[in-house]
């Protein structure tokens, strides 16, 4: 579970006991073709290639006063409807010469020309659509872990990305919502320039903290000692 943090540095009298307004993304709910983080030497939770927005098929000029261009737009308005009526196309003989048609229109039963050439682009649009539907997670988690990238290069002295593992949920004494992670972990991110991939990885000048003391105390039921086993194990390197 990755949580967006901001203003880590917290005052004695004012702790951060509920985390839900700062920004988060949840691993459990990556798209399924991305590769869940699992322990890895070099610290990698998660590497994104950039997936740029394709065009739908563009209209062939047979169809057009056929196909309205804007409908074609959205891959999940389902498929750009064909008029049931159209324009004329072709040169027809006025006045003794070859000349453009008048403003005449035709019924689509009418116009097998134009319904063929709409069954051809149709089957390259929903080709189109379907990649677009599929892609579209892919590109939205992209630019999500971007947008945060960008952030952390002009705020790195005042905002963190980390990991966050143990989230506990309860309501104290008071009524008042608890809703933080126990163990958090700072996560960097790194953008190749040629590729534009993008890898978030754990950080290697920091460690897994423990954060219990930091939003807990005497009155929710915390010993201090009771957490000394855990701040031990987190240190120790894992088997």
């Amino acid at each position: 579970m990755i949580n967006f943090l901001r203003d880590m540095v917290h005052s004695s009298h004012r702790r951060q006991r509920d985390d839900r307004s700062r920004e988060r993304m949840w691993l459990a709910t990556l798209p399924e073709s991305i590769r869940k983080p699992t322990q890895r030497p070099d610290g990698v939770l998660l590497s994104l290639d950039h997936v740029p927005q394709s065009a739908p098929p563009e209209l062939p000029d047979s169809l057009d006063g056929w196909v309205e261009p804007t409908f074609c737009l959205d891959p999940d308005e389902g498929d750009p409807p064909l008029a049931e009526e159209g324009p004329t196309v072709g040169l027809v003989p006025v006045a003794d010469e070859w000349g453009p048609p008048p403003e005449e229109t035709r019924r689509r039963e009418e116009a097998g020309d134009v319904l063929r050439a709409y069954g051809t682009w149709l089957d390259r649009w929903r080709r189109w659509a379907a990649r677009e539907r599929e892609e579209r997670p892919l590109r939205e988690l992209y630019d999500r872990m971007y947008a945060w990238h960008q952030r952390l290069a002009r705020e790195d002295d005042q905002t963190e990305l980390v990991l966050g593992v143990g989230l506990l949920t309860w309501e104290d004494s008071d009524g008042a919502a608890v809703h933080r992670h126990l163990f958090t972990h700072r996560v960097e991110t790194s953008v190749d320039r040629r590729t534009a991939r993008l890898t978030v990885r754990l950080s290697s000048e920091s460690a897994l903290r423990l954060e219990d003391q930091d939003f807990l105390d005497s009155e929710d039921g915390w010993v201090r000692e009771r957490g000394g086993p855990l701040s031990r194990r987190k240190s120790q390197p894992a088997e």
